[in-house]
Formats: structure tokens, sequence, C-alpha cells
């Protein structure tokens, strides 16, 4: 049987999918204009919200592993058992970027231009590997055996996403409201805006504990607002958590703001 040669469309268009990827979760590790309200622009409003973060790395990150994973089957050689294993990963992360664009849509009220542009590579990837489907050499699985798996797939990946987005952090609803009272003992404070969207999403993230952080209202027209004390403290952009010396700015985990006050969840009393 013949070597597949390498299919450098298909690594071309994984390269271009890795690079925007990486640029995402470059973006999120290093935080950087794209979490303050400050900038405002949709990538930025995805980027801070909660879905910008998958079992505590970059969303985008669980892309650039599909990216490098279609890179690499398509460089050794498209046979058929790779051409489907390829083929499966691109609907799964056509499915994933379907779920996550209609988040940003109705959830977040923003899109990202560089998610779209990813979403766009990935169905880009799973047409030219549709079209690739003939020329493979090597016995081809029959074409509704391979359907059948790439539905499947692009059906379990976001569902997964979903179930995993859904969990709580910390330790549930009782860390956040013991997180929350916390950081205002210790003289934490959020500096926000009413209008600002991270703040909303910061909020969000502490569920019902929401109304025992330390908010500092920082625009005039906003309820209670005292724009002396952001003045005071320096705020240029919102979020900004600040505890005595220490600063943070941008959407915060509740892990990071625990960590950031020196927080530790008080133990479950035995059965």
């Amino acid at each position: 049987m013949a070597k597949a040669p390498p299919d450098y469309l298909v690594v071309a268009l994984a390269a271009v999918g890795l690079a925007i990827a990486l640029y995402l979760s470059w973006l999120k590790w290093a935080g950087g204009n794209a979490r303050f309200c400050l900038s405002g622009s949709g990538c930025d409003i995805v980027q801070s919200s909660r879905y910008g973060t998958l079992l505590g790395v970059p969303t985008a990150l669980w892309g650039a592993l599909v990216y490098v994973a279609i890179g690499a089957l398509a460089a050794l050689g498209l046979t058929a058992s790779r051409w489907a294993w390829a083929f499966c990963l691109a609907a799964a992360g056509v499915g994933v970027s379907v779920y996550l664009t209609a988040l940003s849509v109705w959830v977040i009220g923003a899109t990202c231009a560089y998610c779209l542009a990813s979403g766009a590579v990935l169905l880009a990837l799973l047409a030219v590997l549709w079209w690739r489907r003939s020329g493979v050499p090597g016995r081809r699985p029959t074409v509704s055996s391979v359907i059948a798996g790439a539905v499947v797939m692009a059906l379990l990946a976001p569902f997964g996403a979903a179930f995993i987005f859904a969990m709580p952090e910390g330790g549930g609803a009782g860390f956040e409201a013991a997180l929350a009272r916390h950081l205002r003992e210790e003289g934490a404070v959020m500096y926000g805006a009413y209008w600002c969207p991270h703040c909303t999403e910061q909020k969000a993230l502490f569920g019902d504990a929401a109304k025992d952080l330390p908010y500092v209202e920082c625009d005039p027209k906003g309820v209670n607002a005292r724009p002396d004390l952001c003045e005071k403290a320096r705020v240029r952009s919102f979020p900004t958590w600040v505890l005595g010396d220490k600063r943070r700015e941008g959407v915060q985990s509740p892990q990071a703001l625990a960590e950031f006050s020196n927080f530790k969840e008080p133990a479950k009393p035995a059965k």
C-alpha cells in the first residue's frame, strides 16, 4: 500500500487555527487590555467571562490541542484511519465553536472576531477533509459510520463543555459566600461601574453571595456612587480589586481572589 503524502492544505489551515488559539490563550494568561472595561471590545468581554477558562486553563488552549492533533495527522499523511480521526476532531471543534458562539451572543452579549475566525477555520477544515475523503488510501470506513462518529463528537464535545461550565467553582455556594465575607472583613475593595459587563460577570461568579462583595460604584450616575474613592485609589479600568498595597485588574475567579486575600475555606464538620 502506497504511503499517504502529507496534506499541506490541512496542515496550513490547522496552523492558522493554532496561531489564533495560541494568541487567545496568551491574551487570557497575560491579561493585557483584553480584560478591562476601559477597552471594552467584544473580545475583551468574551475573554474575561467565565467561559474564557475551562478546567483551569484558557478555553482557547483546548482548541489549540485540536488543531495540533489535526495538523499532526495531516502531516503524517491522511490514511483512512487518520482521515476519520481528523474529520471527527474537526466536527467536535465545530460543535464546541457553535456552542461557544451561541453563549457569546445570547449569554455574554458580545462576540469575539478571533473566536469567529477560529470557528471559520474549523468549518474550512471540516469541508476540506470531507472533500479529501475519496482520495485517502487504505480501507475506508463507510461514509455513514464516519458521519455518525462525527455527529456524536460534535454533540458530545459541547455537551461536556456545558457540563463543566455548569459546575460551581471552588467549594460551591458556601465557598463563594464565605469568600465574599472574608474579602469584606479583610478590607478588600472591588471598584466597578454599573454599565461594565466585566463587573456584571465578576458578580455573577459569586451568585447570590454577590450582595456581600465589598463593591464601590465609580460612575457618578450609579447607585451609591463614590467616584472620590475610585479617584483616590487611581482606578482606571473595571473591575479593579485592591487589598492593601495589592491590586488586580480584570475579572478574577473565586480561586484567584482566595489566593489574593489568603482565604482558607473553613473545614467541613465531620459527619
